[in-house]
């Protein structure tokens, strides 16, 4: 936790910002607000049985508490965090609600009940876990930071765990990330409030999706400018990724975005 230094956010809610990335895990305007429009809302339409959530990227918990507030009934969630001492810190930071959640958090963090936490790299975890989510929340830190958190392989891997009538959430609109979305062939759209463009959903139902990539939209994922970040085995670093998509976008001879948007 020495590279970690705690800051209170425009709703009053805990943030906490990472020197040595020089990242914050939730916006300066608000933590609680960000983790409810990005991650819950989206999801309010799915809350109607017992729920499965997949939190990738815990930190200190927003989303699962976020969840826990908001969701009527939740039948699990796992957790991912590699970052152990920082999952352990979840339970200590003040979330103001009707429901006792630090308290649920920390007595599942050393008995799990309903939530069980997973203190490894998603790479490893997400090939062993033994089913579908109704939720995944993808929360990790952007491609410019940990490239290894965003490959075509493993969000390839992601969708594999969502069910069909499930919907995944995160806040990278990117086109990359979009991009290997699309080659799982799920049905992509904007998560959008107020007028303002916040985040990625994406689902086998279409019905669930509000706001569908235009034909536009999808056009410019076919330009250098979206392709993947590539990790075939799952342990590659984040400089190897980023310069293996260096060099592929090098060499490549898709059309560029600049030229598409002329064109279109």
């Amino acid at each position: 936790m020495e590279n970690i230094e705690i800051i209170t956010t425009k709703d009053g809610s805990i943030g906490l910002y990472n020197k040595e990335l020089d990242e914050i895990y939730h916006s300066r305007q608000g933590a609680k607000t960000e983790a409810f429009e990005k991650f819950i809302e989206p999801c309010l339409i799915l809350d109607k049985k017992p729920l499965k959530i997949l939190d990738i990227c815990y930190g200190i918990g927003y989303n699962t508490k976020c969840a826990i507030e908001n969701f009527n009934s939740i039948e699990l969630i796992d957790c991912v965090e590699i970052d152990l001492e920082l999952a352990k810190k979840s339970f200590e930071f003040e979330y103001q609600s009707t429901k006792n959640i630090n308290q649920i958090i920390e007595k599942n963090l050393k008995n799990p009940d309903f939530i069980h936490f997973y203190f490894d790299d998603i790479r490893k975890v997400i090939k062993n876990l033994d089913k579908t989510y109704d939720i995944i929340f993808h929360d990790g830190f952007a491609p410019h930071k940990q490239a290894e958190l965003w490959s075509e392989e493993l969000i390839s891997e992601i969708i594999k765990k969502l069910d069909k009538n499930g919907i995944y959430c995160t806040y990278n609109h990117s086109k990359p990330v979009l991009n290997a979305l699309f080659k799982t062939k799920i049905n992509i759209g904007k998560n959008i409030k107020e007028n303002r463009l916040i985040g990625t959903i994406a689902s086998f139902n279409s019905n669930l999706i509000q706001n569908p990539l235009n034909n536009f939209e999808i056009g410019m994922l076919k330009t250098k400018s979206a392709i993947t970040y590539k990790d075939k085995n799952l342990n590659s670093n984040h400089k190897e990724i980023v310069n293996l998509r260096e060099n592929e976008i090098k060499n490549s001879t898709l059309e560029t975005l600049s030229h598409y948007l002329k064109k279109n």
